[in-house]
């Protein structure tokens, strides 16, 4: 059938970002690696593509991970009372 179409994006800090196009979506899409990328092509945006925007696409089937239990404190700590909770009726 041919080619995949794609853009490649260069972002401030000079890194390449190779946007797919998603059929599902229907829009170019890159999925980046971690923070610092999506912090340097927002920064991109309304730079050096005057013309391109980006926007976040959330899929609703993505869970977020469970937060891990903090460690215990082996430091004894005095408990503070807990508040009733307030309904109105």
């Amino acid at each position: 059938m041919g080619y995949t179409p794609n853009i490649r994006i260069k972002g401030m800090s000079q890194l390449r970002y190779n946007f797919i196009w998603d059929k599902e979506i229907r829009h170019f899409a890159y999925e980046p690696k971690d923070q610092k990328e999506v912090d340097d092509i927002f920064r991109t945006q309304g730079r050096l593509y005057k013309s391109m925007y980006f926007s976040v696409y959330l899929d609703e089937k993505v869970e977020e991970p469970a937060p891990k239990p903090a460690a215990k404190s082996k430091k004894k700590t005095k408990s503070q009372p807990v508040a009733e909770a307030v309904t109105s009726e």
